[in-house]
């Protein structure tokens, strides 16, 4: 919630270090949030080229305009990084959110099982897991995956409304639960 001071901070990062791949990721995901697309894909590219084998960098690349410009090609090459690196959280998850794009929930939830699977503190990944659960009506894990994820939510930033995250979990509770 405090993303100018966020944005402040990373940008001082990039004072210190111009190819800080963690701060160019951060200042990506800021402009995205705050409706600079344009922004947010030179900082990914920058980032790319500090570190072209960093499995973040590439998911945070293929997950940009990439994947809305191409997805074919953004599928095609996250699941090439993954035949070498199958257990990166960061490309499991990208995958999922292509294919949560596209409304492709059985193989989303595959990915963002491996995602969790990797990297099980991360709220982002749990909340993702719940959703997909959720659209193909496994309401008793979404709600156990929705509450893991703010519970980690606690523990680290996360992308996700927790508000909104509590109301679902309210009416999933209030449906009988199979």
């Amino acid at each position: 919630g405090e993303m100018e001071a966020a944005r402040r901070d990373f940008e001082q990062v990039l004072q210190r270090d111009a190819n800080n791949t963690d701060a160019l990721l951060a200042l990506a995901a800021i402009a995205q949030r705050q409706g600079r697309p344009a922004d947010a894909e030179g900082l990914r590219q920058r980032a790319m080229i500090a570190n072209p084998s960093d499995p973040a960098t590439q998911a945070a690349t293929l997950s940009g305009a990439a994947a809305e410009a191409d997805p074919q090609t953004a599928e095609s090459r996250l699941k090439t990084l993954l035949s070498t690196q199958p257990e990166s959280a960061p490309l499991n998850f990208a995958l999922g959110n292509l294919y949560s794009r596209q409304s492709r929930w059985t193989e989303a939830q595959q990915v963002y099982f491996n995602a969790v699977a990797a990297d099980g503190d991360n709220p982002d990944y749990l909340f993702n897991l719940a959703v997909s659960l959720d659209h193909l009506r496994q309401p008793r894990l979404a709600v156990q995956h929705y509450r893991l994820a703010l519970d980690a939510a606690t523990k680290r930033p996360a992308a996700f409304d927790r508000d909104k995250v509590q109301k679902r979990l309210g009416e999933l509770q209030g449906e009988p639960l199979r």
